[in-house]
């Protein structure tokens, strides 16, 4: 069961990091000034407009160009990630993507906490939660329990130190 699961979360992960068929904006293996600054603004634009078919296109170069630079590397919480894992879910993508460009944006807009993994995924789920939210907003249908979880963890003051405890 639990090689199932990590089978399944390394599948997910792969997945979001295969390269699109469309030709790639840049092949530099390092990311410039405005590439990371518009990650960070797309990262943010996302939480609020997660179902916007132009922010969704960014949102996926954002996330085939952070995956190619070798300058900022996004370590990820495999506990959390699993929770990602449903496959019934149809916005799991949206979530997840938000998780890893928001995880990006943290160490972006933060560089003397880089070494801070607990903070970023901290900041990262917060920003996968208003995605969540906002998707709610269009689509009432769209509950998701894990995430719901998650939210009420949040508005009980309780989620960043079980994210911490999940994500050491």
């Amino acid at each position: 069961m639990q090689k199932k699961r990590i089978s399944s979360i390394l599948t997910l992960v792969l997945g979001l990091f295969s390269v699109a068929t469309a030709p790639m904006i840049s092949a530099q293996g390092t990311s410039t000034p405005e590439e990371r600054a518009r990650w960070a603004e797309i990262a943010h634009k996302l939480e609020s407009n997660p179902l916007d078919d132009s922010v969704n296109k960014d949102g996926e170069w954002a996330l085939n160009r952070l995956s190619e630079a070798h300058d900022i590397r996004v370590p990820l919480c495999p506990a959390l990630l699993g929770e990602f894992n449903d496959v019934k879910y149809k916005y799991r993508h949206e979530i997840t993507r938000q998780y890893m460009l928001a995880s990006g944006a943290f160490l972006i807009e933060n560089p003397t906490k880089a070494g801070d993994v607990a903070a970023m995924n901290v900041a990262a789920l917060g920003s996968a939660l208003k995605v969540y939210t906002a998707i709610l907003q269009q689509k009432a249908d769209a509950k998701w329990k894990p995430f719901d979880d998650l939210l009420k963890k949040q508005s009980q003051g309780k989620l960043d130190d079980a994210l911490r405890k999940q994500c050491k």
